[in-house]
């Protein structure tokens, strides 16, 4: 090649096009229990809109409002590439379109204040695990694992059958369609032994101060496509439940303060593609670190 190139010149590629992204999948049905604390169709009574009208001290219907615009002015891009078949946050499609438009309100609502940004997303995932107890949509015996952190030291242990459940609930939402919990490489640290007595060690010991991480994987969640646009767009600022949610479980490890849990979150295409212009993600892959204060 590079011979040929010196004496006689190769041909000039140039920039490749981005290909075309693969056919989208038919919509999934989202349903359940979960499902009105993640969207309402009015947007009135889910946790996003009521923790934002907190946070930037705007009316609900003011919100509402301003979402239903943001929506109407990009719809016509999103349902080119992704068709819905009903105009509802039952339509995976349409719950993605309106997660966009709700993050997009929430990021005029709260400009620039990154902080304040954080404890909007941190407001729905500690919201979220209480309604998820209070309504019994896990098991009881996870219920007062959760419950009784208040009484006794909860361990990273203690917790894996809870974050299990939750994510499960996630799943049989349709707001996913698998997940993983631990690092795929390391198949003896998955699943129901992500963690172990070294790792509760590592946050019980009062007189250290050492975190543990914790990788989660989430397969086509119904949000993607909001959170990749959003991020295309130069923000970090993205739709999320299951980051914060699992952040809130993991909060209440050793009792009230002793441990901050900070996460990131990226996007994964498990396909090789030559051309860097190809990137079509179906995996959301968290990063959590827990860390005793």
């Amino acid at each position: 090649y590079y011979m040929r190139d010196l004496f006689m010149g190769n041909k000039k590629e140039g920039n490749l096009p981005a290909s075309n992204a693969p056919p989208p999948h038919p919509p999934r049905n989202l349903q359940g229990q979960l499902l009105p604390l993640l969207l309402d169709d009015e947007l009135q009574s889910c946790i996003p809109i009521q923790e934002l009208a907190k946070a930037a001290n705007i009316p609900i219907s003011t919100l509402s409002e301003q979402i239903g615009s943001f929506r109407s002015k990009v719809e016509t891009v999103f349902k080119t590439t992704h068709p819905w078949k009903e105009e509802s946050v039952h339509d995976e499609y349409y719950f993605d379109l309106t997660c966009y438009a709700l993050w997009r309100t929430a990021s005029v609502a709260i400009p620039q204040d990154f902080s304040k940004r954080d404890v909007f997303i941190r407001s729905i995932g500690r919201r979220l695990l209480n309604e998820i107890t209070s309504q019994g949509m896990i098991s009881k015996k996870s219920i007062e694992t959760l419950n009784s952190s208040s009484q006794k030291a909860l361990t990273l242990t203690d917790t894996v059958p809870c974050i299990i459940e939750i994510l499960n609930l996630f799943q049989s939402t349709n707001y996913c369609t698998s997940y993983r919990l631990g690092d795929k490489n390391d198949v003896e640290r998955t699943g129901l032994n992500v963690f172990d007595q070294l790792d509760d060690g590592e946050i019980s010991s009062p007189s250290g101060a050492g975190s543990v991480n914790c990788l989660v994987s989430v397969f086509d969640p119904a949000a993607l496509g909001g959170a990749l646009q959003i991020t295309g767009e130069g923000s970090r600022f993205a739709p999320d439940f299951v980051g914060p949610t699992l952040a809130a479980v993991w909060e209440r490890v050793g009792g009230e303060g002793v441990v901050a849990v900070s996460f990131e979150s990226y996007f994964v295409d498990p396909v090789y593609r030559p051309n860097p212009k190809d990137f079509f993600p179906n995996e959301r892959f968290y990063q959590f670190t827990i860390a005793r204060k």
